[in-house]
C-alpha cells in the first residue's frame, strides 16, 4: 500500500484490542472473580460457560498443575496500547476454578435450524441475536468468516444453522452455548 492510500479502519485499528488481549482479559476476569469472596460459583460458571469445552479444558489443566504445585500466580498483562492489567490468583482461587471445570458436563454438539429476524450483529464481538417468530431470542457466536459478512444479514429475516452445546456446572446450573455455522436470508 502506498502512503497515499487509506486503510479501512485507519488509526482506529491500532487502538483495537488484539485477539490475544481479549483472550487474556477473559482469563483474568475469571481469575479476579474466583478471588472475590462475595461472588458466587454461579457467576463464575457464567464466565466459564461461553468459553466452551476446549477452552475450559485448557483452564482445567492449568489449574491442575497449579493446584498440584500448591502455588498461585501473579500476572501483569501489558497491551499494545500501554494498558496494564494486574491480577493475583491465590491457591484457593485456583482450586475454586478447578472444581468448576472438573465438574462441568458438556453435551455433544447438536445442530438446529432457526428462522427469524437478525436484530443484533456485532462484528467486533462475533455475536448475533436472532428473534424467532415466537419471540424467543437466540444469542449466538459467529466465526471470523461469517462475522465479516454480518452486515448483509442485519435486520433481515434469516435462516441459521446453529450448533448447540449444553453445559451443566457443579451445583446444577445449565447453560446452552450457541454458535452459528451457516446463515442465509429467507424469502418468507
Amino acid at each position: 500500500m502506498d502512503s497515499g492510500q487509506e486503510t479501512l479502519f485507519g488509526d482506529a485499528a491500532e487502538e483495537l484490542p488484539t485477539l490475544l488481549d481479549d483472550a487474556v482479559e477473559k482469563v483474568l476476569n475469571i481469575v479476579d472473580l474466583s478471588e472475590e469472596a462475595s461472588s458466587s460459583d454461579e457467576l463464575l460458571a457464567e464466565q466459564l460457560a461461553p468459553l466452551g469445552q476446549r477452552s475450559t479444558g485448557h483452564i482445567r489443566r492449568l489449574t491442575v498443575g497449579l493446584t498440584e504445585a500448591g502455588v498461585g500466580v501473579r500476572v501483569s498483562w501489558h497491551t499494545h496500547d500501554g494498558t496494564v492489567r494486574q491480577s493475583e490468583w491465590s491457591p484457593a482461587g485456583v482450586r475454586r476454578v478447578r472444581f468448576l471445570c472438573e465438574h462441568s458436563d458438556f453435551t455433544e454438539e447438536e445442530t438446529i435450524t432457526v428462522v427469524g429476524w437478525l436484530g443484533t450483529a456485532s462484528s467486533f464481538h462475533g455475536k448475533v441475536e436472532i428473534r424467532k417468530d415466537g419471540g424467543e431470542i437466540i444469542r449466538a457466536s459467529t466465526d471470523d468468516e461469517l462475522t465479516a459478512q454480518l452486515d448483509r444479514y442485519f435486520n433481515k429475516r434469516v435462516e441459521a444453522d446453529i450448533e448447540v452445546t449444553k453445559v451443566q456446572f457443579a451445583g446444577g446450573r445449565v447453560r446452552k452455548n450457541y454458535s452459528v455455522i451457516d446463515l442465509r436470508t429467507t424469502q418468507d
